[in-house]
């Protein structure tokens, strides 16, 4: 994908054109406090030393300090508003920002975050928007102020003497080039120290969340040197960045001093021909300062917009990328769902990825039939899982609920109607009701309680001193693998969706606990349509009806002693998981 053609502050200002009325709100604050606070001060040595002082206007001069006093008063108001306007604006751009690109993640295919890294990911949605928030929130105001500023002194300065404004406005423009080709160099330094950036974030994230896996492989210390050798790669790329703008801060910090020389010399020149006072040429010499310091200001903050590109770079990338039809198409929403499955000629493959999972898929499941899904890895039978979740589409062939082909149907209200219990558990750090009622935010304490008996928890439950307000821990971690299997099986349970999907749901189950969960789901599934995948047969002994695939094809359908009597791929992997029992039990 090609880089945004648009330039950096045109983006920083289409950023803003939504806050706009609290931008020209902070302009005109800034507008006031120049004028009360450099401007007036500037033309008052003016009028002091043309004025009051030669003729003595004392009234004059007490005036002058009591206005100056109210000035100095005046512009420390409006500094304190310019704060506050200042990062109200940071605040509302930023956050709008962070939930403008979370809500884009939202939409995105499913490939996608199989192709991007979680900390690159985490990178551009929290830590670019917090570099822009960074430059609105204490740069963004003073760039606005150096730009009025100038504008305001460069014009005063032509009114006392339009020669001087010219020259000093040409020599700002040489050092304003002169930047800005240093500026180049800037942005490009910027934009490697923040892919190192990201680099370090998802390593560091990596080894924290799999603190407990290094530990037990005593290998902590290369963890240590892998994270320190990405930190020392983004020490050196953040040294190159720091280089290129302190080459750009040389060039304007010379443009002051050189400004006042120039300006001075020819002030000289017309005092000495009689075109210009010596009062004038004090304001005037105020005012050059006052404008170098603006366009000094000027500069080092639109260094900082070059900054600012690369993080606004990644952002625009990911908005780029191309939303899911599933996600942003509202489809059909029926009133009713029987729970009545037809694959029909399926076939799939993973984007990038020559080869097929599934061939040529066909099979029926009826209302609140139970089904296994049984076969070699590899087979497709997780597959089966996303298609029917339409986190991909098929390449041909059709699944139909109740009739219907599943991309006419609403993919969000689809998926409220399935609820899957998965072999790798996803848990969210809070409570055990909060967990429970992820699927399902009406259930009641009695329906959770309910949920967790039957998952086989009810032992565990009875264990916890706040009951259903007991933490669970960060992703779980205060549970065991058993228990965040059944805590996973017992919000699907707490969810009551028409249609329930065990995928590899009793892999960490013991043969006890197995058997109890299976009579829970049996007794539950009057009303309910279940696909069972698993690669452990004795959990498809209590189903109606076994699909085998191999290779991605149905190859056997039937009941588990019909099978058995096949002698086929079902009895060979049937028979292989016994020896493997027995060979255990023997050892």
């Amino acid at each position: 994908m090609s880089q945004p053609k648009i330039g950096d502050g045109r983006r920083v200002l289409q950023l803003l054109r939504p806050v706009r009325n609290w931008v020209i709100a902070d302009a005109v604050v800034i507008l006031l406090s120049q004028s009360s606070g450099e401007l007036l001060p500037a033309l008052a040595q003016s009028w002091l030393l043309d004025q009051i002082l030669p003729n003595n206007a004392t009234s004059l001069l007490w005036g002058l300090v009591g206005l100056l006093v109210f000035a100095a008063l005046f512009d420390l108001t409006m500094m304190v508003v310019d704060e506050y306007f200042c990062h109200q604006v940071a605040k509302t751009v930023t956050v709008t920002q962070k939930l403008r690109l979370f809500r884009h993640l939202q939409l995105l295919p499913f490939k996608f975050y199989h192709e991007n890294r979680t900390g690159e990911l985490l990178a551009r949605v929290n830590d670019d928007p917090d570099t822009l928030h960074s430059f609105l929130a204490w740069e963004g105001s003073t760039l606005m102020a150096s730009v009025q500023g100038s504008i305001l002194y460069y014009g005063v300065l032509a009114f006392i003497n339009p020669w001087l404004a010219l020259v000093a406005l040409v020599m700002g423009v040489l050092f304003y080039w002169t930047s800005n080709k240093l500026g180049d160099l800037t942005r490009r330094a910027s934009s490697e120290a923040r892919r190192e950036a990201s680099r370090y974030l998802e390593r560091l994230r990596e080894s924290v969340t799999g603190i407990h896996l290094s530990r037990v492989l005593g290998v902590a210390e290369s963890e240590i040197d892998s994270v320190a050798q990405i930190r020392k790669s983004f020490i050196r790329e953040s040294r190159r960045e720091l280089k290129a703008r302190l080459q750009a801060f040389v060039v304007i910090g010379s443009y002051n001093g050189v400004a006042l020389a120039v300006v001075y010399g020819l002030s000289a020149m017309f005092i000495w021909n009689g075109t210009m006072t010596q009062g004038e040429m004090l304001s005037s010499s105020a005012l050059v300062a006052i404008a170098a310091n603006q366009l000094q200001r000027m500069l080092r903050n639109w260094l900082s917009v070059r900054r600012t590109g690369p993080a606004l770079d990644r952002s625009d990338l990911l908005l780029a990328e191309e939303t899911s039809t599933a996600e942003t198409e509202r489809g059909v929403v029926p009133q009713e769902i029987i729970g009545e499955l037809h694959f029909e000629r399926l076939a799939f493959g993973y984007p990038g990825k020559s080869e097929r999972v599934l061939n040529d898929i066909t099979f029926h499941v009826q209302p609140g039939e139970a089904v296994a899904l049984v076969g070699p890895s590899g087979s497709g039978k997780s597959t089966m899982v996303d298609l029917l979740l339409r986190l991909y589409e098929p390449a041909q062939g059709t699944i139909y609920l109740d009739g219907r082909p599943l991309h006419e149907l609403d993919a969000r209200w689809l998926r409220t109607q399935v609820a899957v219990v998965s072999q790798e558990v996803q848990l969210r750090n809070g409570t055990l009701a909060d967990n429970l009622r992820v699927g399902n935010t009406a259930a009641t304490d009695a329906d959770l309680l309910a949920a967790i008996r039957d998952a086989g928890l009810q032992d565990f439950y009875d264990s916890l001193p706040e009951g259903l307000n007991s933490s669970v821990g960060e992703r779980g971690n205060l549970l065991s693998g058993g228990q965040k299997q059944r805590l996973s099986l017992a919000r699907a349970l707490v969810k009551n969706a028409p249609l329930l999907i065990l995928d590899e749901a009793s892999s960490a189950l013991d043969p006890i606990t197995e058997h109890l969960v299976n009579e829970a789901i049996a007794a539950r599934r009057t009303k309910q349509t279940v696909l069972v995948i698993t690669h452990r047969l004795s959990t498809v002994l209590s189903t109606d009806r076994i699909v085998v695939l191999e290779n991605g094809d149905v190859v056997e359908s039937g009941q588990h002693e019909e099978l058995l009597q096949q002698n086929g791929v079902y009895a060979r992997l049937f028979k292989r998981e016994a020896e493997i029992g027995e060979s255990m039990f023997a050892s």
